[in-house]
């Protein structure tokens, strides 16, 4: 699951790059030369239908990243205590002799 909400992160980024770049912006933006989108419902309607695209794939990104947050640490936590659990030293046996370190000269 969390495979597929990172595809669907990744496809509505690139989306929101395009509408983006599509968009009328003070600098001119690439809305001008897409000239049938503007004769069909008018200028106004076009950059109105543009700005509603960017928000809400803005928004879907926020919830896809926060759906993807959530379920990413229950996974993480059960996996980090297998860890930990593997990573148990054995218990030592108090009468075993430490090993002797040389004292530096």
């Amino acid at each position: 699951m969390p495979t597929v909400i990172t595809v669907l992160i990744i496809a509505a980024s690139i989306l929101l790059i395009l509408v983006v770049l599509v968009q009328n912006s003070k600098g001119g933006g690439l809305d001008s030369s897409f000239g049938s989108a503007n004769q069909l419902g008018g200028a106004a309607q076009s950059t109105e239908t543009i700005e509603k695209a960017t928000w809400t794939l803005a928004g879907t990104i926020v919830v896809l990243s926060l759906a993807s947050a959530m379920m990413g640490p229950a996974s993480s936590s059960a996996a980090i205590e297998t860890n930990i659990k593997a990573q148990e030293p054995a218990p030592m046996n108090v009468n075993t002799p430490a090993p002797m370190v040389p004292l530096p000269q």
